[in-house]
């Protein structure tokens, strides 16, 4: 089964999973948000639920907020053994919504390419045309 993860500095992973809630996404039995650094959570306890839980079958993908912060060191260090576990760090809306529409198990290649798609999304509007027409209302 695939699973998703949301690991955070505070509750920026639960606002992730609300969002996907409007876009008819959410998945409970898939999906779970980990706030780091959040009184009364205790994120490395609920992480390391999952590497119990985790099968031979599973997948799970885990999405952290900051390259290289220490939520993502957690992640990686926790992780770095499994074959079958992805990380992805820079957690915005985009590369979920990318990795999401994967049809079949994720893949190194697939899940890097739709990093790289997402990547292109990131643009500074001041530099970008833009015109509201009727239908966009």
């Amino acid at each position: 089964m695939k699973k998703i993860v949301f690991c955070s500095h505070g509750r920026l992973c639960e606002g992730m999973l609300d969002t996907l809630k409007v876009f008819s996404l959410y998945e409970e039995k898939r999906m779970e948000a980990i706030p780091f650094y959040t009184e009364g959570i205790d994120a490395e306890a609920r992480l390391n639920a999952y590497k119990e839980r985790l099968q031979a079958e599973d997948q799970l993908l885990i999405f952290t907020d900051v390259a290289f912060g220490s939520v993502n060191q957690w992640v990686m260090a926790a992780f770095q053994d499994f074959s079958n576990v992805f990380i992805v760090t820079g957690m915005n809306l985009m590369i979920v919504l990318e990795l999401l529409s994967l049809d079949g198990a994720w893949t190194e290649a697939a899940v890097s390419a739709k990093v790289e798609e997402a990547q292109a999304s990131i643009q500074f509007t001041r530099k970008m045309s833009f015109s509201l027409s009727e239908e966009d209302e």
